[in-house]
């Protein structure tokens, strides 16, 4: 269940032997029987993985170690003041792509991949850096994103340009460049910069109106 208005939480029930993997540090209570096991997901390389897709090095699993026909919770928070969007990869073709670090918890059975931009210049300009995030496997994941949290569907072809950062994820089928805009007093007084990130569909992205790093320079 999420909770909140503007700084959202998620609590989590869990069955006897279920097992939520989450981001280490974002738990803010458990119930007893939950059980917390934090390593690195599976080997040194696992855990490098992760940090380079911004992720933390170690990883929290909780277990409900309960009777039948009881249940645990586990409530999460996240680092900045965020919305929490929560998505089943069944429904988006078992992957989702999303910017370095968005992932707050997820079943167990969910693999975090790096996912790296098609170009140089969309590593280097569009603000998301050369390694993106790939939720791949089966069942639901949690995301975060700062500000408001918006979902555009496009269409085949269909484009949308955004500003670096505001990027929290996209499914499978859009394609992910970054464009120099145009006009000379666009690039100067404009305030996104010399370069936007372009999205083209078929598919789903969505978009924080706040990205931690705006509110880190504000």
């Amino acid at each position: 269940k999420i909770e909140g208005n503007e700084s959202q939480i998620v609590t989590i029930n869990l069955e006897p032997g279920q097992v939520l993997r989450a981001e280490s540090g974002a738990m803010m209570y458990m119930t007893q029987g939950v059980e917390m096991n934090t390593t690195t997901g599976g080997g040194m390389s696992d855990g490098f993985k992760r940090m380079m897709t911004g992720q933390n090095f170690f990883i929290s699993d909780y277990t409900y170690t309960g009777e039948p026909g009881t249940a645990g919770t586990v409530a999460l928070g996240t680092d900045f003041p965020s919305k929490i969007l929560r998505l089943d990869l069944e429904d988006y073709g078992g992957k989702v792509v999303c910017q370095k670090g968005a992932l707050l918890c997820a079943s167990h059975t969910v693999d975090i991949e790096m996912e790296f931009t098609k170009s140089f210049s969309g590593g280097f300009f569009g603000g998301e850096g050369f390694v993106l995030q790939a939720l791949t496997g089966d069942g639901e994941v949690f995301l975060k994103a700062g500000g408001t949290l918006i979902r555009r569907d496009l269409d085949e072809g269909e484009e949308l340009r955004i500003s670096s950062g505001c990027l929290v994820g996209f499914s499978q089928g859009v394609n992910y460049d970054v464009q120099m805009v145009k006009g000379f007093k666009n690039v100067f007084a404009g305030g996104e910069g010399l370069f936007m990130t372009t999205l083209t569909g078929p598919g789903v992205v969505w978009l924080q109106g706040q990205p931690p790093q705006r509110m880190g320079r504000e």
